[in-house]
């Protein structure tokens, strides 16, 4: 049969434009998947491919992440994975997800599974087989705290963990106690913040959060000498002392955990001057990326927002206990420690500040530093402690001359 060239170019056109979205609905993913968590605990095909992503999927995980007070710097695609997947890939986070799963799933299964694989990077996890089953839980504590936000009930997320298995390592109960201690963890931290008044007689029914413990890794330490606290005759007489010494020099923001038999007190994120340790004393001071205050000219205005400039970050964490402790495996992202701030209580509970500082007791000074290489890169904390010790940061912060010593 002879086809009019009109009518062919035509039908040319045609059966191209109905090819055309088949070849651009979906590309080969190419990256690598050793390293990742499926939240079923499944299998990942051999080939993976990106589809169209979802603007209603995409602003859940926005959502998710910022109810978990956790950085989004991840990349999410849809793609041919089971249900939702975190992958590292050398540097760079990819959280999948199926659309399928998503448009078949009720909404705690749905946002249980985003929030379990958002936590494994707001925690920074690398999928080692070692730590495999700690940050699971991790993940899981996660998840509880960022569905207790968003007012899924206690039966509703027992129902999703029920229906879908625990995957890899966590038992069910270890699962659903790493869970719930997330989800009491935001309650904790809604009612504190629905009272009042400090003084609210509602603030002693509340159970102090407990700080991390043994306290993450990567700090750097100092003793404080017994004769700063040689007057003090309770916890609270302690907490006082470095209440006073911490307002002084301008940490005004700070956040109180429970310790074993005492308490640990945690400042806010600060930058500090990586010359020479000390305070930045601008408005950058209390900024979480690095900024530059002072400019030679236009020149080096309109440079800083081209060229990387690094950023030098600490927090103090004064742990004041009777007990012995060393360090855990467990790491701290800048982002944990910065939701430190909003986690604990904003002072000490009575009875805790009345109980007796004697014999054994000890405060010990920890110092955690972030450094952020570029004003587009991620912080990463430098292990140990990458320019000074912790005595230096007291001497330099002016803390340890508030503290005479």
């Amino acid at each position: 049969m002879i086809i009019n060239p009109s009518y062919r170019s035509l039908l040319i056109f045609l059966l191209s434009a109905a090819a055309f979205p088949s070849l651009h609905a979906q590309e080969l993913l190419e990256i690598n998947t050793v390293q990742r968590c499926i939240y079923s605990g499944g299998l990942m095909d051999e080939e993976l491919y990106r589809f169209s992503d979802s603007d209603r999927v995409g602003a859940w995980i926005k959502e998710l992440a910022e109810l978990g007070e956790a950085a989004a710097d991840f990349e999410w695609m849809q793609a041919n994975v089971e249900n939702v997947s975190a992958v590292l890939d050398g540097e760079k986070r990819y959280l999948l997800y199926s659309l399928d799963f998503i448009e078949k799933s009720n909404r705690t299964e749905v946002l249980g599974a985003l929030a379990h694989e958002i936590g494994h990077h707001a925690n920074a996890h690398t999928f080692s087989a070692e730590r495999r089953k700690t940050e699971e839980l991790e993940a899981d504590q996660f998840m509880g705290y960022v569905l207790s936000k968003k007012g899924v009930s206690k039966q509703d997320i027992e129902s999703f963990l029920k229906k879908i298995p625990s995957s890899y390592e966590p038992t069910y109960a270890e699962r659903r106690a790493a869970v719930f201690e997330g989800f009491d963890k935001a309650e904790r931290a809604l009612q504190i913040r629905s009272l009042p008044f400090d003084d609210d007689p509602r603030l002693e029914g509340l159970t102090l959060p407990g700080f991390p413990w043994p306290p993450p890794s990567c700090n750097a330490r100092f003793e404080v000498p017994e004769s700063t606290f040689s007057g003090c005759k309770t916890l609270g007489e302690v907490e006082r002392k470095l209440r006073t010494a911490l307002d002084a020099k301008g940490y005004a923001q700070r956040s109180y955990f429970s310790a074993p038999n005492g308490f640990a007190l945690v400042t806010q994120l600060e930058q500090y001057n990586a010359a020479d340790g000390s305070v930045r004393n601008d408005r950058t001071r209390w900024l979480d990326y690095p900024a530059k205050d002072n400019f030679a000219g236009l020149l080096d205005y309109l440079t800083s927002f081209v060229m990387p400039q690094k950023g030098y970050f600490r927090l103090f964490v004064f742990i004041v206990t009777n007990q012995a402790f060393g360090g855990s495996a467990q790491r701290v992202s800048k982002d944990q420690a910065t939701a430190w701030l909003s986690q604990g209580f904003n002072k000490l509970p009575r009875p805790l500040a009345a109980a007796p500082f004697s014999t054994g007791y000890d405060v010990t000074a920890l110092v955690y530093e972030f450094e952020v290489p570029e004003s587009n890169r991620k912080p990463v904390q430098k292990c140990p402690s990458p320019l000074f010790d912790a005595l230096t940061h007291l001497r330099k912060s002016g803390l340890a001359k508030g503290l005479g010593f």
